[in-house]
């Protein structure tokens, strides 16, 4: 099918497991920067002849990835410097764990093989992110539009049960303050990325607004969608963040939960989270809150 006939549900499958995949593909490259840095022992998957097709990213590309986007012009071109940054990787790799020097020109044709290799996926998701038409413009999360027409099609789904996890920094005005607006909309582009890199595949993830979002979190109920905000802060809690020209910045978020209830508007679903939030807020920050009906 031709990449541009991928209906509206394909596309978004084809963007959340992209983001995913080139998520793990980030482990996979700090993970080696590791054994060559450190002389750690290599991991035996990356000096197979089929590396490629043993982490991740390669699993993706020779499977759900080729379904979904082998038609699109790149993917084949993908598929070979993906192969040939694993060659190289293991030539690297191998020389490291000999204790001898690396000679820089295998490291360079590593490197070039990487840098191409993410460069064409990350040119594929932001032609994903356009044919959708609904991403915020800054972090490529939905927009508000998006995110209540998305909660009106979860709605008409009842009884299924949907979570609406409402996020927010903790703090962010100090962010802003620190490092400026500019600094700080790239902070806002790097925590969005994570989060969306952590996304279940039929969950959505909305900016609703400065550095508050909207997560929405399908077929789960207040249980299952706290373990997934809980996943989500300790992640945030314990990643590190990298603005050009600063120290790497750490962060926490507040979550407030509530089901999606199918008796109200959407838009009474959206302010019980973000009341929830408040909750979350005022207890203390990092942290979540579940909305609770007043007595």
């Amino acid at each position: 099918m031709p990449f541009s006939k991928l209906s509206r549900a394909q596309k978004r499958a084809a963007l959340n497991e992209l983001r995913q995949a080139l998520f793990q593909h980030d482990l996979w490259y700090e993970n080696f920067n590791r054994t060559i840095i450190c002389r750690q022992v290599p991991d035996e998957r990356d000096l197979r002849e089929d590396a490629n097709r043993r982490w991740p990213l390669g699993q993706w590309l020779h499977g759900a990835g080729a379904n979904q986007l082998g038609a699109h012009p790149s993917f084949s071109q993908i598929l070979a410097v993906h192969e040939l940054m694993h060659r190289h990787a293991a030539i690297v790799l191998r020389t490291s764990s000999e204790r001898r020097s690396i000679a820089l020109d295998d490291y360079e044709l590593f490197l070039s093989a990487l840098k191409q290799v993410r460069a064409q996926l990350v040119s594929i998701k932001h032609e994903l992110e356009e044919l959708l038409r609904d991403r915020d413009p800054l972090t490529g999360a939905g927009n508000h539009a998006a995110m209540v027409a998305t909660l009106r099609e979860r709605q008409a789904l009842a009884p299924k049960a949907t979570c609406l996890a409402m996020m927010d920094i903790d703090h962010f005005k100090e962010v802003n303050d620190t490092y400026g607006h500019t600094l700080g909309d790239e902070f806002l582009v790097q925590y969005a990325e994570f989060v969306m890199s952590h996304l279940r595949p039929h969950d959505e993830f909305f900016r609703f607004g400065g550095e508050k979002f909207l997560y929405c979190a399908a077929d789960a109920d207040l249980r299952q969608g706290r373990a997934i905000a809980e996943r989500l802060r300790e992640g945030l809690s314990n990643r590190e963040f990298f603005v050009e020209g600063y120290l790497p910045l750490t962060v926490t978020a507040s979550f407030g939960l509530t089901p999606l209830d199918a008796s109200v508007p959407v838009e009474q679903s959206i302010e019980r989270a973000d009341e929830a939030l408040r909750a979350a807020k005022a207890a203390g920050r990092d942290r979540i809150a579940t909305w609770r009906a007043p007595d």
